[in-house]
């Protein structure tokens, strides 16, 4: 899978992609990342991609042009990655632009899996007031079924960059071979398999005591069809208070 991020401070990423999980995939070639900033795509001397609002407002609007012009980039990029993997024409490649705003369309655990099964994700960061509607009425035009305005929640950020980290955080964990061990991402709290409402079991780790609170007997024990039986109890009571 192939992640671009189209965004004004590519700097902020840093430190995300180079530690952990995504790190290791980035090295074994599962995942692949690159950055596009829309100032490149400015034709004025200074690379201006703000300006004030129509109708008056505070604050600055990213302009529409270099936005499109960035991704309009991005999609043409596909068939040259493609051809060094060694892989699918571009013609049958899996994409989906994600502009992470606020919207209707929440962001879930369903939305993950969907995005794992995919070649490219384009992530289009805003910043400032936002994009020129523009940008989406030209996106939700050529590419109505590729395009998504996708929110984590009824909460305002400073831009897109720390939705798009959790985004690809929730995502590229489903990608096969980004986690080793399958049974970390296939039982889970938030499951397809179970109607996505199973919160986990409480898990427990050593020492036995701690403070006082013990580790649960039956865990001691070694029964795994008690251990089991405890599990599922266990996930209805929680299920249950949801």
């Amino acid at each position: 899978m192939k992640i671009h991020i189209i965004t004004l401070f590519p700097e902020v990423f840093d430190s995300f992609l180079s530690t952990s999980l995504l790190a290791k995939a980035k090295k074994n070639w599962i995942l692949d990342f690159d950055f596009v900033n829309p100032r490149d795509f400015c034709s004025d001397k200074h690379q201006q991609v703000d300006d004030q609002v129509y109708g008056g407002g505070a604050g600055m609007l990213i302009k529409a042009q270099p936005v499109i012009d960035a991704v309009e980039h991005v999609i043409s990029s596909f068939s040259s990655w493609k051809s060094a993997k060694n892989t699918q024409s571009n013609s049958t490649q899996q994409w989906k632009i994600i502009f992470p705003s606020p919207s209707v369309e929440t962001f879930t655990q369903k939305t993950a899996y969907g995005l794992s099964k995919l070649d490219h994700i384009i992530f289009v960061c805003g910043r400032y007031e936002g994009i020129d509607y523009r940008f989406e009425e030209y996106m939700m035009a050529k590419y109505p079924s590729a395009f998504s305005k996708v929110s984590l929640g009824q909460f305002i950020l400073l831009g897109g960059e720390i939705a798009t980290m959790t985004m690809i955080e929730a995502v590229t964990r489903l990608v096969p071979g980004v986690i080793k061990e399958k049974e970390s991402w296939q039982n889970e709290s938030y499951n397809l398999k179970t109607g996505m409402n199973n919160l986990e079991f409480p898990q427990y780790t050593r020492p036995e005591e701690v403070y006082g609170l013990r580790v649960p007997e039956v865990l001691l024990t070694g029964n795994q069809e008690e251990i089991q039986q405890r599990r599922k109890n266990n996930e209805k009571s929680l299920d249950f208070m949801q």
